[in-house]
Parts: C-alpha cells; structure tokens; sequence
C-alpha cells in the first residue's frame, strides 16, 4: 500500500470518527444532573453509546496515520501529545464505552448497587482510578498536541487552538445537563478530529496528483 492511500484511510478515519463522537455526545443520557447513576443508565441510551464507541475506534485507527503525517512538524511536544492522547483513549474511552454499549443498563437494572458514584460506571475502586488516571492522560494528550500544532508551521493555527480550547473545555464547571454536556466535551476536539483528516486526505491527494503534473 502506497504511504498516501494508508494517510488518505487515516483521514477518512478521523473525518468519520470527529462526528460520531458528537452524535454520542449528544445521545448521552443525563438524569438528575448524572451521567451513569441508575437512572440515566436505563434511559434508551444504545444508539448514543454505539456511536461514541465506534467513533472512539475509528479514531484509534485513523490518528496514528493522521500524526505520523504531522510529525516532522510537531517535533517532540507533538510526539508526546499523540502518545498521552492515544493511550488515554485507549485505556479510559474504550473500557468505559464497552461497558456502557453492553453492560450499562443491564447493571443499572439488576445489579444497581454495582454502579460507580465516580462516572466510572463499575464501582470497582481500581476501575475507578484507572478511568480517572486514564481520563486526565486524555485531556493533556490533546492540551499538548493542540499546543504543539498551534507552534507547527504549515498547519492552520486555529485547529491547535481548537484542540485546547477542547482540553481546557472539559474543566469548565458547567452542571451536567442533557445535549449540554456532550456538546462541552465532544464537540470541539470532534471539529479538531474532522480538520486533521481532511487535511491528511487533501496531502494525499496533492501527493497523488504531483507526479501526473509532472509528466
């Protein structure tokens, strides 16, 4: 497989996993200004969690590819932005959102006193560390690599300073509320997610169509 067709699929990735997220986000179910007490978690919430799951894969997929395009821009600071990044999806995102795809209501309806008061969704004390270590890990990752983008040159400015607003947005003490709450988390590292990829596609592309220019 040629580099810009592996870069051209990585893009295609994030573009489909920046909405997603969103429409997850939004799907999320709120009760009682909580995410993942008994209530919320017996709300119709299927949809939204599948879509945030799938989104969450498509992003593993598609950001190793997307980074290992801007790496030579990003240097060091980008390198470890994309690691803390990764790794805080992989392990904070992916077990929280298999559990709430398909364990969530059924926990919330027989076994409610499993439930975690820390958004965990399992009340397991190490489960609840590791989700809390594992989320911090995610927002600096984005911090960082919005930080590394915004210094890089030849990318757009704006979307490092979109990826940390979208780090930063998530310590913005807002109360917990339906469509409210997935917009503040999701929507604009969804935004960061959508412009590195079509700007990974559109390199592939110019990178494509050079040696037909040159002939």
């Amino acid at each position: 497989m040629l580099p810009s067709t592996l870069r051209r699929l990585s893009g295609l990735s994030a573009v489909a996993a920046g909405p997603l997220c969103i429409i997850g986000g939004l799907l999320h179910p709120i009760a009682d200004g909580h995410a993942h007490n008994a209530e919320a978690l017996t709300q119709p919430h299927a949809l939204g969690s599948g879509a945030l799951l799938l989104g969450t894969v498509l992003l593993l997929l598609g950001l190793p590819g997307v980074y290992g395009w801007i790496a030579p821009r990003t240097g060091a600071l980008g390198l470890a932005g994309f690691l803390l990044y990764f790794l805080g999806n992989l392990l904070s995102a992916i077990p929280h959102l298999v559990l709430m795809t398909f364990a969530a209501t059924d926990l919330a309806e027989h076994h409610p006193g499993m439930l975690s008061e820390q958004d965990a969704v399992i009340g397991v004390p190490a489960f609840e560390t590791e989700q809390l270590v594992s989320g911090l890990t995610l927002v600096l990752g984005l911090l960082v690599l919005g930080i590394a983008l915004v210094r890089a040159e030849g990318l757009p400015r704006w979307l490092g300073w979109t990826a940390v607003a979208a780090a930063l947005a998530n310590f913005v003490p807002l109360p917990v509320l339906p469509l409210v709450t997935g917009l503040q988390i999701e929507l604009l590292r969804g935004v960061v997610l959508v412009g590195l990829g079509l700007l990974a596609i559109r390199s592939a592309r110019a990178e494509r169509l050079t040696p037909s220019l040159v002939a």
